[in-house]
């Protein structure tokens, strides 16, 4: 019954590895396990003496990653010696269960915040560098070409953290010698979502792609709208599978922000840059001071707001996991953010009302609490999206 049992799921594993279809292979898999189970029997019985010999079970069955053999047998002989006492056979039955953890197929989608905040200075010393290079401002502003020049100067910018850690994390795939496992998509997110690497199993392509991201948005983006960014990328995800075969691999994204939303939306050219509105932008309703502000000041009024959680529900609704990383907002020290007390008025709303719920917030959007992670410095931004791609995998199991 053992050998049976463990013969089975192993057709059934092979029966799917193998598989190149494009449809689900369990209703086949499962056929061909209960059919390798019953040989592996009849070839341990040999010839038996006479007797009646039933076979009560043998199934394969298969409930996510997992497949379980169960073969159960009982063996009616006839007796000799006993049949002057009475009995005139004897039952002997077995049964044995065995499962199979297989490994699974995951397709992760990345997005990446490019928005003007993942310009400021990774750290204080960087900050630094920044303030000097754009003349009293806080944040390398993409729209006018501030970041390159602050990246030039020695500057590592946010933006430059988080395409490390990403980087690393699918070099770490690669390396693992685990990749077939895998295909990965890049978008980055500023106003607007764009696709900056479409799903591909080739993970060193993706790791080119990441190199060549910027704050470099569509239309020379200056805002934040993650929930139209989210929408706009759960029109495109495809429903996942269980994740048995490439063709139907399970669905991750991962969403890499610090968590601040608004509704500016750069129009001009070369330097000559002013402040307009995100038509897609919707503001909290109402829009009151722990989640969202009106500010003025500015060419047209700006809302800056936290991160809604609302925005992940209709991808995980289509059964994606969904993990965030929270790279805290960066409030400068008061001598290193900006000239302009328009923009600082930003800084000191961010830091007053917005930050202590932001982590809140993402970890809400998070399938889970164990699929949440906030980290601020480089080196914990290294280890949380490490974490994140660790997180994805599925590695194979026997149990008994």
């Amino acid at each position: 019954g053992d050998a049976a049992a463990l013969a089975g799921i192993t057709s059934a594993q092979t029966y799917v590895t193998s598989y190149t279809g494009s449809g689900s292979p369990t209703s086949a898999a499962i056929t061909a396990g209960e059919t390798q189970a019953l040989a592996q029997f009849d070839a341990n019985t040999g010839t038996l003496p006479n007797g009646t010999l039933s076979i009560s079970n043998n199934t394969i069955s298969s409930s996510g990653l997992t497949l379980t053999g169960t073969f159960a047998y009982s063996y009616s002989m006839p007796t000799v010696f006993m049949q002057i006492l009475g009995p005139k056979t004897v039952t002997v039955a077995g049964s044995s269960s065995t499962s199979l953890g297989m490994a699974g197929y995951t397709n992760i989608y990345v997005v990446i915040d490019i928005s003007s905040s993942m310009g400021i200075g990774a750290t204080t010393a960087d900050q630094q560098i920044v303030y000097n290079k754009t003349g009293g401002c806080a944040v390398g502003c993409h729209y006018d070409g501030s970041d390159t020049a602050a990246e030039a100067a020695g500057a590592t910018l946010r933006i430059d953290v988080a395409k490390q850690a990403v980087t690393d994390a699918l070099n770490q795939i690669i390396s693992s010698g685990q990749s077939a496992q895998y295909k990965v998509a890049i978008y980055t997110m500023s106003n607007t979502l764009t696709s900056v690497y479409a799903l591909s199993s080739n993970i060193s392509g993706a790791v080119t792609a990441v190199g060549n991201i910027t704050l470099d948005g569509l239309n020379k983006e200056g805002g934040t709208d993650t929930t139209y960014a989210l929408s706009q990328l759960n029109a495109l995800l495809p429903t996942p599978g269980a994740g048995l075969t490439s063709a139907t691999a399970q669905g991750t994204v991962m969403l890499i922000t610090d968590g601040v939303q608004d509704s500016d939306w750069k129009t001009g050219s070369a330097g000559n840059w002013s402040d307009g509105y995100d038509s897609n932008f919707t503001p909290y309703s109402p829009c009151v001071n722990a989640t969202c502000e009106e500010l003025t000041g500015f060419a047209v009024p700006i809302y800056v707001e936290a991160f809604n959680p609302a925005n992940c529900a209709a991808i995980k609704t289509k059964n994606y996991t969904m993990m965030t990383l929270n790279v805290q907002y960066i409030v400068p020290p008061s001598n290193l953010q900006s000239s302009s007390s328009v923009l600082n008025d930003v800084f000191a709303y961010i830091n007053t009302y917005l930050i202590s719920s932001i982590s809140t917030n993402m970890a809400s959007c998070a399938t889970s609490s164990s699929y949440a992670y906030s980290a601020n410095t480089p080196a914990e931004i290294e280890t949380a999206v490490a974490t994140m791609f660790a997180s994805a995998a599925v590695k194979a199991r026997i149990t008994q």
